[in-house]
């Protein structure tokens, strides 16, 4: 019966506690309801890695070595009592990541000493952990905002964090730390103990716990020495009293990062007692290293070197008594380092009188400037008859390293004519390291020239070898890093296009090599200013006594500077009044078109000759000869002899006097002879003579009605004369117009019709 009784006690008790337990966001009365919606929350953080329940603190979030940030919320009520049971929402903007729980809810913690908050605790607390992905970064700084951490329990209370989250630990490691203190004290006697905490970013890093420790007396924090909101530990050193603690003392500073595997550590020395050391320590020497030229990381080289601090007594021998020297870089190359990554300052004890630190190059080249120091209270007091005693010296130089990037680039603008029909131009490339110094003078870089297929051949040379800091020809300028040649070309060179290449040798003899123009190696050779000339073969034109329409021929002959034709060069006609620009060809041809499979009507009836411009095979795929050329070819076989044509429209290939079988210029030679207009436009090559021709044809409406005179039977009518402006343009660099022609176009009196 005792049992039965006991079964239904315990079913009962069940239920209570889950009737109770059931938070719907339903609070059992409206007082209470009005209590909590009128609360507030409280948020704290701190970063960490490893377990949530057993973590280490860092300083920072760095997602390449995921290291997290847990927020610590408080909800209270409008009392400020904590309220428990009430499930909270976190949520993150910035960046993105994971979390261990996104809607916790709160509930009573005696403490949370294990995120170095030990007076936290009590009812309505709940915690969340955010890990951001690798990759993430998100930094707060003045003008921008870091990653958000919203904490949500109703729209009304709501409350953020905001923070930083790092892309690379390099962004934040190595740590440093300043610390102050008196430099000397009695027995038992204490000094203010300062130790500031910051990361390589410069960020004071607060929440971190420090180890400090001394075998000359005992600190005020103890093994709870974690840095304020200003990256700060103040505690206080109190040295032990007995007289064997007299001298020279030493607390150790210390932080391990868990995530970067990494630790710094810094000593602080503080005289103790009133002992003082007698005269031992004269001088101190740094003397030249050797290897005495190093190279930046990475750069194919010797990367580091030993520098060595000789300290010397009264009577020049060196000291055997051990003491300690301080070295350190002044200023710091970008990288370099004594003895470990990320230390600039180091104190190293002496052998025989020697001490030995090792200087490791960073990412910059240039001299290492050092500074050995002892007899102070930072080292060893080792003579109270002297003061400090000092050594500074720059006994190693960093180089640049090998050849890691190369670009080439040249500059036509600069070009110069050098006499008997050729041209100049400068072309240099930039030589730098994998760290993007500039390498050493003298490095040599080869060049080379080769035309854009499908050609096959190209009037010009480069230079073919320079080096770096050389003097340009042209520009008369030398600069480190650079490299200048020249590109030499001839007239018939002029619009061509040459691939220009610039190659050195990195470490291990590897080829790095640069083309021009972005590394696309196309550089055109420039026109230096000749002459555009533009002709007609008329000049006036009256519509009562010639045909309507007018057709004008009109020729623009391109010469350069030295009064050579240019030949292949496209020339642009533009005008005013022109009704249409006319192809002039040699021999006839049928509008036909080339009937393709994606167009059949491509080129019918466009009053324009019509080709496949794919070159001797036909296929755009291939670039093969002839190949995008803007003109009609056809090719020989290997014994001369005429064997295809790129395809076209059908035209009697009668040659220049379009008469069959007289053997003249063009007659049998596979392809259209005349001034085919490119596309259709009126853009036109020069011939072998740098003619470019083209008909322009006007309309006598172009002469507009000016009187009607009705004395007359029939009525006569007078028509106003039109001018009209021609002009040519060369299309290659330098850009050059030629001089307006015009054309006079009248029509004189006639009967009106």
């Amino acid at each position: 019966m005792s049992n039965f009784k006991l079964f239904w006690v315990s079913v009962i008790v069940y239920f209570s506690v889950i009737n109770w337990s059931c938070d719907d966001r339903l609070p059992s009365s409206s007082e209470e309801e009005t209590t909590i919606e009128s609360g507030s929350l409280e948020l704290s953080y701190v970063f960490i890695h490893g377990p949530s329940d057993n973590p280490s603190i860092v300083g920072e979030v760095v997602s390449e070595v995921q290291t997290s940030i847990i927020v610590l919320a408080r909800l209270l009520d409008v009392d400020d009592a904590g309220v428990n049971e009430k499930s909270l929402a976190f949520s993150i903007e910035g960046v993105t990541g994971s979390w261990d729980t996104a809607n916790p809810s709160t509930k009573y913690e005696p403490n949370f000493k294990r995120f170095g908050f030990s007076d936290l605790g009590g009812n309505g607390f709940a915690y969340a952990r955010f890990t951001p992905d690798i990759g993430q970064e998100k930094i707060e700084t003045t003008s921008s905002s870091g990653a958000i951490i919203k904490v949500k329990y109703t729209t009304e209370i709501i409350d953020n964090v905001e923070f930083s989250v790092f892309k690379e630990k390099s962004q934040i490691w190595p740590y440093t730390m300043n610390i102050t203190a008196n430099s000397q004290i009695g027995l038992g006697e204490t000094t203010p103990f300062v130790v500031l905490l910051e990361n390589n970013y410069g960020n004071e890093l607060s929440g971190v716990r420090i180890n400090i420790d001394s075998e000359n007396g005992f600190l005020e924090c103890a093994d709870t020495c974690y840095t304020d909101a200003t990256g700060r530990v103040s505690t206080t050193f109190e040295s032990y009293s007995f007289s064997e603690n007299v001298g020279l003392g030493s607390v150790n500073t210390s932080y391990y990062h868990p995530a970067i595997l990494d630790s710094l550590s810094v000593p602080k020395q503080i005289i103790i007692g009133t002992e003082t050391a007698v005269g031992s320590c004269s001088y101190i020497e740094i003397p030249s290293s050797n290897p005495s030229s190093i190279v930046v990381k990475d750069g194919g080289g010797i990367e580091s070197t030993d520098i060595k601090a000789e300290v010397y007594d009264n009577n020049g021998n060196l000291l055997d008594t051990p003491i300690l020297v301080s070295f350190r870089l002044e200023p710091v190359m970008a990288g370099s380092y004594l003895n470990s990554p990320g230390l600039s300052q180091v104190l190293v004890e002496t052998v025989n009188g020697v001490a030995t630190v090792s200087l490791n190059s960073g990412t910059e080249p240039g001299p290492i400037r050092i500074i050995a120091t002892t007899n102070t209270v930072e080292t060893t007091i080792c003579d109270t008859l002297n003061d400090e005693l000092e050594s500074i010296t720059v006994p190693v130089i960093v180089s640049s390293g090998a050849p890691f990037y190369i670009e080439s680039e040249y500059d036509p603008n600069s070009t110069e004519a050098i006499g008997g029909g050729f041209y100049q131009t400068e072309c240099a490339a930039i030589v730098y390291d994998r760290w993007y110094n500039p390498v050493e003078d003298s490095t040599y870089v080869y060049w080379n020239i080769l035309p854009l297929p499908p050609a096959t051949g190209i009037d010009a040379f480069v230079e073919g070898v320079s080096y770096t800091n050389n003097t340009g020809l042209l520009s008369g300028t030398a600069t480190s890093g650079v490299a200048r040649s020249n590109i030499v070309y001839s007239t018939d060179a002029i619009g061509s296009i040459g691939q220009v290449r610039a190659l050195t040798f990195g470490a291990n003899g590897d080829p790095v090599e640069s083309y021009v123009n972005e590394g696309e190696g196309d550089a055109t050779l420039f026109f230096l200013p000749g002459q555009v000339t533009l002709l007609a073969n008329a000049t006036y034109w009256d519509f009562s006594l010639s045909p309507n329409p007018a057709k004008v021929q009109i020729s623009a002959l391109v010469i350069d500077f030295y009064g050579n034709p240019v030949k292949g060069a496209p020339i642009a006609f533009s005008g005013t009044g022109v009704s249409k620009f006319i192809e002039i060809g040699y021999e006839t041809y049928t509008d036909a078109g080339l009937n393709p499979e994606e167009d059949p009507n491509f080129g019918e009836d466009d009053s324009c000759f019509t080709w496949r411009d794919y070159g001797r095979d036909d296929f755009a795929e291939n670039m093969d000869e002839g190949q995008g050329n803007s003109q009609h070819d056809s090719f020989l076989d290997s014994l001369g002899v005429y064997e295809n044509s790129e395809i076209s429209e059908p035209f009697d290939d009668y040659g220049i006097d379009g008469v069959d079988g007289t053997f003249d210029e063009g007659e049998a030679d596979g392809k259209w002879n005349g001034y085919s207009k490119i596309n259709c436009e009126p853009i036109v090559k020069t011939d072998s003579d740098g003619f470019a021709r083209i008909l322009v044809e006007f309309d006598q409406a172009i002469c507009t009605l000016a009187n009607v005179d009705d004395t007359t039977d029939p009525s006569t009518c007078s028509y106003d004369d039109f001018t009209a402006s021609l002009s040519a343009t060369l299309l290659i660099p330098e850009i050059t117009t030629s001089d307006p022609l015009d054309i006079l176009l009248v029509r004189s009196p006639a009967p009106c019709e």
